[in-house]
């Protein structure tokens, strides 16, 4: 109980701190390079308070010139201070909307270029999309959980059709990010986390042609067991 107290405790204090320096440097901030900075040591921040450690392989296919799609598993909520901590880029998010409740933190997402998402609403879905693509070809990098939410078993579910859209509309590289601890940290309906590691392995680049020959269903079963082929087995 002491320790959930204290990540919560830090967590928040954090969150108040680095949103509110978020939202000031992103009036002065194109590129987005110090906004991302900054999420990182937010992320490895909570992580430490946590004591969860995060191991990430293949860290090097997210690196050169242009914007990519980040496709990745979801099987917590540390999955995001996983991928803010370790994934060497810039990026995005397409975030459900029920982030946007938290103050300060909600203001700081906007102003960051993430996109809201009603899963609620298939036509404010799609308009949601539409955006996320034309920031993909204006040249920022955007990341979404294929499976549109959190596993309840930390099994990767099946994957929505956004992602496919994001490639497809876009033309952008897919990279795969598989995410392995994550629900033993804090699985979905939990509240306290427990001390543990983090695996992510970011695997090479997929192109939109070069596995929709199948449709969107071959292209995301394609997707979809790179990442759980990726995955790192528990220990």
């Amino acid at each position: 109980m002491i320790r959930t107290a204290w990540v919560w405790l830090v967590g928040v204090f954090l969150t108040l701190v680095a949103g509110s320096l978020l939202i000031f440097l992103s009036f002065f901030d194109r590129s987005g390079k110090s906004l991302h900075f900054f999420a990182r040591l937010w992320a490895r921040g909570i992580l430490a308070a946590a004591g969860v450690t995060v191991h990430a392989a293949g860290t090097e296919n997210v690196l050169g010139d242009g914007s990519k799609i980040l496709v990745s598993n979801h099987q917590g909520y540390f999955d995001i201070f996983a991928l803010f901590a370790e994934v060497p880029l810039s990026f995005g998010w397409v975030a459900k909307k029920e982030l946007y409740r938290i103050p300060v933190f909600s203001l700081a997402m906007k102003r960051f270029g993430n996109v809201l998402i009603d899963r609620s609403n298939r036509e404010e879905a799609r308009r949601s999309l539409e955006a996320a693509a034309e920031q993909i070809r204006r040249g920022q990098s955007i990341l979404i959980f294929a499976e549109g939410t959190r596993s309840p078993d930390g099994s990767v579910q099946a994957f929505k059709k956004g992602c496919y859209y994001l490639a497809k509309a876009s033309g952008a590289p897919v990279v795969p990010i598989s995410i392995s601890g994550s629900y033993r940290v804090m699985p979905k309906g939990s509240f306290r986390p427990k001390p543990g590691t983090i695996h992510l392995v970011i695997g090479r680049p997929l192109h939109y042609g070069e596995a929709a020959a199948g449709g969107s269903n071959g292209f995301l079963g394609h997707l979809r067991q790179t990442i759980i082929t990726n995955q790192v087995p528990a220990s």
